[in-house]
Parts: C-alpha cells; sequence; structure tokens
C-alpha cells in the first residue's frame, strides 16, 4: 500500500504552466480605467447619463407629471414651439433605473469597439450626430403618425445606440464584400432578429420610440459607410448626409408651424399647466412643473398664429398677473379671441 505524500512536499511539474498561465491572465485583465482611458468619449457619455440620472433623482425622479418636460425630453409641441434644444438633450434622460442600466450596458458593450476604430474624435461627431437624427425622426413620426403623441415626450439614449448598431453593421458589411454575404451571416441575422424582436414589442407591449430607433440605426449605418469609404468618396457622402440631417431637423423643428385643431389644443394645455404649476387628470389633478415664462411664450405663439383660446386663456393670466397696463394688455386680448371665435365670446357672456 502506498503512503500518503508529506504535506509539504513541492507541487507535481505538470502544473506549473497553468498555474503561471492563470496567473498572466489575471494580471493582463484591463482594470476600470484603463478600459475607460481606451475609449475615452463612451466612458464621459456613460458617466453624463449616470450623473443626470443621479441629480433628476435627488430632485424627485422623472417619473412625477411633467417632469421629463421639465427636464427636457423630447415632446413635438414644445419642439415646434422653438424648443430645439430637446433634440439632444433628451438623449441624456432616462425613465427609470432598468432604462437606465440597459441602455448603459450596451453603450459600454458596443461603444468601446467603435470608438477605437473610428477614433475618440470621429466617435463624437458620429454619436451626436445619429442622436440628433434619431430625435428628428421621432418628432417626425408624430407628424406622420399623431396617434404616437406622448404628452410627457421620450427620453433616453437609445436612438443614438441604435445608430452605434448600425455603424457595426456597416462596418460589418465592409468587411463581408456584399449584401448577400452580409444577410447570410449568422451574426448579422441575430443582431437583426433581436431588432425586430425589441421593435415587435415596442409596438404591441411597451411604449418604445421606434421611431426614434429606425432614424439611429439608418443613419449610423449610412455615417459609418461613409466614414469608412475610401477618402475620394467621403466628401460627397459627408455632403449628402449633412444634406439629409438638415432637411430632417427642418422637418422636424417645423419653424413655420402653426398650431391648429388637437396641437393648439395641445399648446394651450400646457402652457395652462405650466401658469398653474397644476394639471387636471382624470383622478383629480396633480402638480405640474411651474413655468411661468414658458406658459407666457406658448400662449402668445398661439395667440399670433389665431388661436382664439390661447389669446382667451392669455388675456386672464395677465389680468391675474395684476401689471401696471394689464386692463389695457386684456382687453386687446379678448378682442382679438372674439373676432377669431364670436362664439368664445358668446360662451364668456
Amino acid at each position: 500500500m502506498s503512503e500518503p505524500a508529506p504535506q509539504n512536499s513541492e507541487p507535481e511539474p505538470q502544473n506549473e504552466p497553468q498555474k503561471v498561465r492563470v496567473a498572466r491572465v489575471a494580471e493582463d485583465e484591463p482594470t476600470i480605467f484603463q478600459k475607460a482611458r481606451a475609449a475615452p468619449v463612451t466612458a464621459i457619455i456613460t458617466a453624463l447619463n449616470v450623473a443626470a440620472f443621479a441629480w433628476i433623482w435627488r430632485q424627485g425622479g422623472i417619473d412625477r407629471t411633467g417632469a421629463a418636460l421639465e427636464y427636457g425630453s423630447l415632446e413635438s409641441i414644445h419642439v415646434w414651439a422653438g424648443e430645439y434644444w430637446r433634440i439632444v438633450s433628451y438623449m441624456f434622460l432616462h425613465g427609470g433605473v432598468m432604462h437606465l442600466v440597459m441602455n448603459m450596458y450596451v453603450l459600454v458593450g458596443w461603444g468601446p469597439p467603435l470608438e477605437r476604430a473610428l477614433g475618440t474624435k470621429r466617435f463624437v461627431l458620429f454619436y451626436f450626430l445619429t442622436g440628433i437624427a434619431a430625435g428628428c425622426t421621432s418628432v417626425a413620426g408624430s407628424i406622420l403618425f399623431p396617434g404616437t403623441h406622448s404628452v410627457n415626450g421620450s427620453v433616453g439614449a437609445s436612438g443614438a445606440l441604435f445608430g452605434i448598431i448600425g455603424a457595426v453593421m456597416a462596418l460589418r458589411r465592409r468587411q463581408l464584400g456584399s449584401f448577400q454575404a452580409f444577410f447570410a451571416d449568422k451574426g448579422v441575422r441575430s443582431i437583426l432578429v433581436q431588432i425586430g424582436v425589441w421593435t415587435a414589442i415596442g409596438i404591441y407591449a411597451l411604449h418604445l420610440d421606434n421611431a426614434a430607433h429606425l432614424g439611429g440605426f439608418v443613419s449610423g449605418f449610412a455615417a459609418c459607410w461613409v466614414m469608412s469609404s475610401p477618402p475620394e468618396a467621403r466628401r460627397n457622402g459627408w455632403l449628402a448626409i449633412g444634406a439629409g440631417v438638415a432637411a430632417l431637423f427642418v422637418f422636424a423643428a417645423r419653424p413655420w408651424w402653426t398650431p391648429a385643431g388637437k396641437d393648439a389644443n395641445y399648446l394651450v394645455a400646457y402652457a395652462n399647466a405650466y401658469l398653474a404649476g397644476n394639471v387636471v387628470t382624470e383622478d383629480g389633478g396633480s402638480s405640474w412643473p411651474h413655468d411661468i415664462a414658458r406658459g407666457e411664450r406658448f400662449l402668445e405663439k398661439g395667440c399670433k398664429a389665431g388661436v382664439a383660446s390661447a389669446c382667451e386663456a392669455l388675456a386672464e393670466h395677465i389680468e391675474h398677473m395684476g401689471a401696471p397696463d394689464a386692463a389695457e394688455k386684456s382687453k386687446v386680448l379678448r378682442r382679438r379671441a372674439s373676432e377669431l371665435d364670436p362664439g368664445l365670446d358668446q360662451q364668456q357672456h
């Protein structure tokens, strides 16, 4: 019967190479700071999203009625009223912890390889270009499909993230050499199936901004296709993309917008809510961001555009504020309201 090996015996020689390899893998694994230095833009964008969410959470959270609009959500009436900055600000807002975690998971997973492929400066340009294109597509979608209007607007980085996915698809198409090989690739088909599933979920289950996702994906594919083109082809490609995004922005912003119908009703309702600091709901009522300047601006725009109810609401507001010339201003506004809608004056009396 063999004797047990002594406890202080040396390890068998054949085990040494395996232990050395494991130790080296552990030593070679980059730290989180090394990963951030390798993809600084991705790290900064992630930090900004987390910081914005934390700050809003300390203010009471974004799920309060009207809070998303207060912090910069993408809502069509506000954009058409001149708040074009919302086409950028919405990218750094999220509706909850899971929304933030899911989007940042995609950003951290997909962003660094693309940032290294494009370079830091081009990745910055790419991210904001696709995010803006996604925002414009979202607003344009509310024009083409009025039933998709969301009172609190749209938030999230997913439009730009779909742009990153579109860019990766463009690079993969470059590698494979043809669209036939591209669509035959298992990895590509898997990603496209996932996109299709999320789109279906956005239509039938969750209220996702599929228009923004589509705009981000298409603009991301196009922008990365141009960036990876031969130098002689890039100039014309950039001109085409620039013209396309500019046209999309003008179509979405609608600087010529004249509120009418449901849009006019929404404008006046938003204005009254901002002036009063509360809004009437089916359950009775709830608080709303108190922003007198925005409420007055909305009513002035509506009144100038010929919305009688906006003129009447502005007259009531001026009288309530008690300015020195309030009587004269309200008289002029009520006269215009009655000219625009004689029935309104009859209802008042």
